[in-house]
């Protein structure tokens, strides 16, 4: 039977993980013992960056976010899409439709973002 190792946090008593360098309870850097792979915390990403990168350019806000291959999708996507509809509408027109999947976009990186940092939370 495997134990989870833990030790206490010399600030604040929180047992924590062996593992973690920064304590999840008080922010607190920890002593690191030899020999031990030191687990860092992933870097948050910010939900309002990656809505307005992708506000800017459809899909960069989810390249941001590490999604290389869904940004590339939506980007992709929409100049595929432009195109066709280039044919059967007039300019205004494909342009809403530009704007739209745009505020798709836009929206799927704020909320990829948001579940990224909760995923990544102790």
């Amino acid at each position: 039977m495997t134990e989870a190792k833990t030790k206490y946090c010399p600030h604040c008593g929180a047992q924590i993980d062996y593992k973690y360098s920064v304590c999840p309870a008080c922010g607190k850097p920890q002593a690191v013992a030899p020999g031990v792979e030191v687990f860092r915390k992933p870097q948050r990403k910010n939900p309002l960056l990656a809505l307005v990168l992708s506000l800017l350019i459809t899909g960069v806000g989810q390249i941001y976010l590490g999604k290389v291959w869904r940004g590339l999708a939506f980007l992709g996507g929409i100049i595929i899409l432009g195109s066709i509809l280039e044919s059967y509408l007039n300019f205004d027109q494909v342009m809403i439709v530009g704007v739209v999947i745009s505020i798709i976009s836009a929206y799927d990186a704020y909320i990829l973002a948001k579940k990224i940092n909760a995923r990544d939370e102790f």
